[in-house]
Order: structure tokens, then C-alpha cells, then sequence
């Protein structure tokens, strides 16, 4: 079986899938990655075909992406909200069409994958939409993950989860939908009218930890969990980390990987 993983993201959104990879190669299937340029170089060391999509979103190191700080972005008007829609959706169509040429299913991870199940649709072959934890899939017992506004207003906090998930429907739908399904048509599709429903699927994985990130309705068989996709690194610990380590009671760690935080987090989270 051939299959196309494909991602638009940082770090931890490719390692997961990269973790997959190297699971479905050791099972002696043929895998090929779809992801951003910045970790061609890393997932081609490890053996896999790569396939890069969309802008660079950081400059990592042979092991680790950079620690450098964020550079400044633009303000995300309106009108640059859409031009950047539009050509990240061109650009995807035109990159996984290409990609899953010959491949027998595509795994899309992470909301930003507008195109790769109209390519599947056009190629007749199977979709799945994986997410990393849980509040990316719609649930009433959970929000859905906040948004910047086109208005640069937040919703009312009196607004229940179920109505959250249906105003963030609509924006995903506002912000995509004219581009993939002018994409569509050309194509031969027909259009789209909930953009967030069909890119995420009606049986998307939970790619995430049973115990830390629980599906909040065990009885939902329209989410299938898998487990967390977890790359093995066999490196040795620093000397100093080692030291660290030995010196005391077992430290905790909490981190939001490449996110933007505010300053004063450590403070929050103590």
C-alpha cells in the first residue's frame, strides 16, 4: 500500500506523522510525506520520500528546529486573510494532486488541509483526517480552538459550546470556501457548503493519549483514537541534563511547543 501523509504545520504538527511513517515502513508499506520545506532535510535523512508544501515556518537545525524568536506578521486584514486562503489552497491542490499521484490513500493532519480530501474524492481513494488532541473536533463538552476575528472581536462568553462550533463552522467555511470550491469545480466537484465538516470527515483519529487527552464521550464511535504517535529518540541525555535530573525530586514540565506564549507564562502556569 502506498500513502500519502500530509501536514501543514511546525514541529509538532509533522513529528506525529513522521512517527507513523516510520511505524507503516517498518509494517512494509511505502510511505511518502507532504510537509512544509523547513523539515525536508530532516525527514529525507531518516529515509522517506518528501514532498514539500507551502512556505517555510522556520529554520530548523539537522535535529531541532530553531529557538530563534518569531520574526513580526503582518496585521491579517480582511482582504490579506483571503489572498493568504486563496493561495494556500491553489498551492495545496496543485502540491498533494501531484504528491498522491500513485499513492492508495491520503492521512491529513492538522485543520489546515482544505485540499487533500477533494484530491482523494478526485482520485477515488480513501481519506482520513487525523487530530492531535481533542478539542480540534467539534463536541459539545468541549470549545472549539479560539480563532482570530475578522472583526477583531471575541465571541460573547454567554455563547454555549454547541454554538461556538457553529459560528466556527461558518468562518471556516467564509475564510475556505470560496477557493476550494472554485478548486473543486474545476475539477469536476461539486461545492462545499460546510468546509470544516468535510475537511475534518464524519470519522476523523484522535491521534493523542487516551489518558492525558480522552475523547470526552466514550460512547462516540464517530471518533476513532488511536493513541499518541510518538517518535522513539534513542539520544543520550546531556551531562548537565543528566545532573539536572539526578539532583531532586522529578521536575514537571508544561510547554505549548512552537506556539506563541505571553511573558509572563511560567508565572500563570505556577
Amino acid at each position: 500500500m502506498r500513502v500519502l501523509l500530509s501536514t501543514i504545520g511546525s514541529r509538532g504538527d509533522v513529528q506525529p506523522l513522521v512517527a507513523l511513517a516510520t511505524r507503516l515502513t517498518a509494517l512494509g508499506q511505502q510511505v511518502r510525506l507532504c510537509v512544509p520545506p523547513d523539515f525536508r532535510e530532516w525527514v529525507e535523512s531518516l529515509g522517506m520520500p518528501v514532498v514539500s508544501i507551502g512556505p517555510e515556518l522556520r529554520r530548523p537545525s539537522a535535529s531541532m528546529p530553531s529557538t530563534s524568536p518569531p520574526t513580526a506578521t503582518p496585521t491579517l486584514t480582511p482582504e490579506l486573510r483571503r489572498q493568504l486562503a486563496e493561495a494556500s489552497v491553489a498551492t495545496q491542490f496543485e502540491t498533494i494532486a501531484s504528491a498522491a499521484a500513485d499513492c492508495d490513500i491520503i492521512v491529513a493532519a492538522t485543520a489546515l488541509q482544505i485540499a487533500a480530501r477533494s484530491v482523494a474524492e478526485k482520485k477515488g481513494i480513501p481519506y482520513i483526517f487525523a487530530a492531535y488532541c481533542p478539542n480540534v473536533l467539534p463536541s459539545p463538552q468541549h470549545a472549539p480552538p479560539p480563532l482570530p476575528s475578522f472583526s477583531g472581536q471575541a465571541p460573547p462568553v454567554s455563547a454555549d459550546n454547541v454554538e461556538l462550533w457553529v459560528r466556527n463552522a461558518q468562518r471556516f467555511s467564509d475564510l475556505f470556501g470560496g477557493a476550494l470550491n472554485a478548486h473543486r469545480g474545476s475539477i469536476g466537484l461539486a461545492p462545499i457548503n460546510d468546509v470544516q465538516r468535510y475537511v475534518l470527515s464524519d470519522r476523523p483519529w484522535l491521534a493523542a493519549d487516551a489518558t492525558l487527552a480522552p475523547w470526552p464521550d466514550a460512547s462516540d464511535d464517530g471518533v476513532v483514537q488511536t493513541g499518541a504517535w510518538i517518535l522513539p529518540d534513542e539520544r543520550p541525555l546531556t551531562f548537565d541534563l543528566e545532573r539536572f535530573l539526578d539532583a531532586g525530586e522529578p521536575p514537571v514540565y508544561f510547554g505549548f511547543g512552537s506556539m506563541r506564549a505571553p511573558e509572563d507564562l511560567a508565572r500563570v502556569m505556577i
